[in-house]
Parts: structure tokens; sequence; C-alpha cells
């Protein structure tokens, strides 16, 4: 996995809107909390936005979101959400259009509360950054996170909370070098790498809880 914060924290979102409008299928806003971090790695590998990976540290503060405007700007981002939010509208339901947007502006919320000041506003301009820098305290932003992924998925799914609590931890503890430095070095050599294995880690976890919730 590449991207560490957060990034099971972004599925416990994605639990209490499936709670909310049971109408729409999981698989919407499971997709829709992680679009910045799925539109990201493709705009990555095109060279369209851009990222540096320090190869003597794994630690998630050493690496730098050089720019990255139409992913991971609230404006910008949510205006390319809402186009995606469009088709899901005209092909399933206002709804779900409505569910993938709000879903999608609340990666850039949690992201701004772990970031270094690197999240931008707009996604043009003379642009504001911000991030509250909870990377800085890479081991008390480990355990807020799975915490903060275990009480959400204890409220809104508590018939299926072990499959949900163990899928959690797995995906948590494949990413906790980001967290913890448990390697001298960076594992992950270069950008493109990186950005494929976020796109599959999230492909990966949604997929299977999207399995658990609608089973």
């Amino acid at each position: 996995m590449g991207r560490a914060v957060m990034f099971i924290g972004h599925f416990a979102v994605a639990y209490v809107l499936i709670r909310l409008f049971p109408g729409v299928l999981p698989v919407i806003p499971l997709l829709g909390v992680n679009f910045p971090d799925l539109l990201w790695p493709v705009l990555v590998l095109s060279g369209i936005e851009k990222v540096s990976i320090d190869p003597e540290s794994p630690l998630q503060n050493h690496i730098k979101f050089t720019s990255y405007p139409y992913s991971h700007s609230l404006l910008l981002g949510t205006l390319i959400a809402c186009v995606l939010g469009l088709g899901l509208a005209y092909f399933s339901s206002p709804l779900a259009g409505f569910v993938f947007v709000v879903a999608s502006m609340s990666h850039w919320l949690l992201d701004a509360l772990f970031h270094l000041r690197d999240l931008p506003v707009l996604g043009f301009g003379s642009d504001r950054k911000v991030g509250f820098g909870l990377w800085n305290y890479p081991k008390s932003a480990f355990v807020i996170e799975y915490l903060f992924y275990a009480i959400l998925t204890a409220l809104t799914f508590p018939s299926k909370l072990m499959p949900l609590l163990l899928i959690g931890a797995v995906f948590h503890l494949i990413n906790a070098n980001s967290f913890l430095g448990l390697t001298k070095t960076n594992p992950f050599k270069s950008p493109g790498v990186y950005a494929m294995l976020a796109l599959v880690g999230i492909l990966a976890f949604s997929l299977l809880a999207n399995y658990v919730i609608s089973g």
C-alpha cells in the first residue's frame, strides 16, 4: 500500500453513508470516499500530478505531494467528482450521484487532519494549502485511524463487526510501515509503483467491504 492516511478511515465514512442511504448500492460510497485517491494514481502515472519519494525513509511525512491540484483540492476535486455524480444520477439515481459527491468531499476533510500543509483548497491560482499535520506524529496517527474506523464500524454495522474489523486490521497492518518506519529505507522506489499500489489497495478493500456488507 502506498498512501498511509487516511486509508481505512475513509471507509468508515462510507459505512455511515451506506447506513444513511440504504437505497444506494454500497459500492458507490465505498468508491466515492476514495475517489480522490483513485483519480490520483491515474494522474501521477500520466504525469499530470507529481509526487516525490524519499528512498531513505518509508515514513509518510517524508513523501512530498508536489502537485495534485485536480485529485486533492477541495473545490476543483469536488467539481470533477460532480461530473461522475451527474453520470450516476443519470444511469442510477439522483440520490446515488449526490451520495458519491458527498463521499468524495469527505475525503478532503479527513485528509486535512493528517496531511502536512500540502492540500490545495481551490486547485488553481494563488491557492492556499492546508493540513493539520498528524503525519508528524505517526504512532498516534496509526492508533487514531484504527480507533476511528473501529468506532464507526461498530456504530454502523454491529452485525458485521468482526469481518469488517478484521479487513480493516489486515489492511492497516499492511500499511504500518508508512506510519511506524519498520524498514530503514523505502521499499517503493518510484512514484509509479507507489501510485499503483495505492490503486490496487483501494480497489481490493472496496471489493471486500462490499462483499461483507452486501452478503
